[in-house]
């Protein structure tokens, strides 16, 4: 006689396999949710930390910029030696033009001879501030000034190419601070505007080497890279060489600067916050499983071993005594009283046939 109990068991550890890939999946899918929000909280605090850190070395450039023009301002009130000259470069033919310092008050002169007295200003500006390498005043009168008696020839060529491609792009009203995030030899650029009696004489252009801010960045946090966009989402920047233009194809976490309007990005080496979530989702849930499915293995070997085994033999017996045979010789532990009984009431059921 076959036991209906075999037939309910097998159906239970069915069951029960069911049960533990879907208890372990909600578990590991629980616990990606909790790790992934977590993870995701943990960046966006570091991503903060490394906007300040770029705050604070950007923050003397700023103040440098207010310094030039403060010193500026005044300079047009004071009068410079009339027999000195200065070099400009002039914009319209690229050459490079001596001019004589004169005291006739005209436009011209008076803006040679501030920038005569911010000379110091033009030699400290590469040395004095990490990211700031050179400083320059672009004139409205069509000349340049950097401080030095020669220009590199690749520099007049980049600096008039770069005059031309953002000529129209300043606000002849606005006081404010441009920012460009390309001038030259892969520079940034921060362009004030001077003005003296609210008229707009030139601008003071600061050139920013930004790229080894942004290494120095990745150096102490050697598992992300590290990039610089501007309000439109272009790229300023980056610790390692990134091609501007494929950027929708990285993951990219991104923090404003307080400072200035620019935005710090990172991306993980190891890859998103999500890809990173979903593998150890993955680990998650075969642990579990794997553990309660030992667990589940376990008990249904001993519940075979201590019930469905005993079960089955009192079936070998019940059919024995059935075919008028002898029962089975070995009766499990504890089922002995069992054994007797189902013997016991075969033999009365015996007698009274008899």
């Amino acid at each position: 006689m076959s036991s209906p109990a075999y037939t309910v068991y097998n159906r239970t550890v069915k069951f029960s396999l069911l049960v533990i890939l879907l208890l372990s999946f909600i578990a590991a899918f629980i616990q990606f949710l909790i790790q992934f929000n977590a993870s995701k909280h943990h960046n966006q605090q570091q991503l903060e930390m490394f906007a300040q850190q770029m705050d604070a070395q950007l923050t003397p450039v700023l103040q440098f910029a207010e310094a030039v023009t403060t010193r500026a301002q005044l300079a047009t009130q004071l009068a410079a030696p009339a027999e000195n000259q200065i070099p400009v470069l002039s914009l319209t033919t690229g050459d490079l033009i001596l001019h004589q310092l004169a005291a006739d008050g005209a436009p011209l002169s008076q803006e040679l001879q501030m920038l005569m007295q911010l000379q110091p200003y033009f030699d400290i500006a590469p040395a004095s501030i990490t990211p700031l390498k050179d400083l320059y005043y672009i004139s409205e009168q069509g000349y340049a000034y950097n401080g030095q008696h020669k220009w590199s020839d690749y520099v007049v060529e980049q600096l008039a190419e770069w005059l031309q491609r953002y000529q129209r792009s300043e606000n002849g009203y606005d006081r404010n601070p441009v920012f460009y995030k390309d001038f030259i030899l892969e520079q940034a650029a921060m362009s004030v505007p001077f003005y003296v009696n609210e008229r707009k004489t030139g601008r003071f252009v600061l050139a920013l080497e930004l790229a080894p801010l942004l290494a120095n960045l990745e150096k102490n946090n050697p598992e992300r890279f590290f990039l610089l966009l501007d309000q439109a989402g272009n790229l300023i920047a980056s610790s390692k060489y990134i091609n501007g233009d494929n950027l929708e194809q990285y993951q990219l976490q991104i923090q404003r600067l307080a400072g200035l309007p620019w935005s710090l990005a990172l991306i993980d080496k190891r890859g998103s916050v999500l890809k990173a979530g979903l593998s150890s989702f993955v680990v998650h849930w075969f642990s579990y499983a794997g553990v309660l499915l030992l667990l589940a293995w376990l008990l249904a070997r001993r519940y075979k071993r201590k019930i469905m085994g005993p079960l089955q033999r009192l079936s070998i017996h019940i059919d024995r005594l059935a075919n008028e045979q002898a029962g089975v010789r070995r009766i499990p532990d504890g089922w002995q009283d069992l054994f007797e009984r189902v013997s016991q009431l075969k033999a009365h059921d015996n007698q009274k046939t008899d």
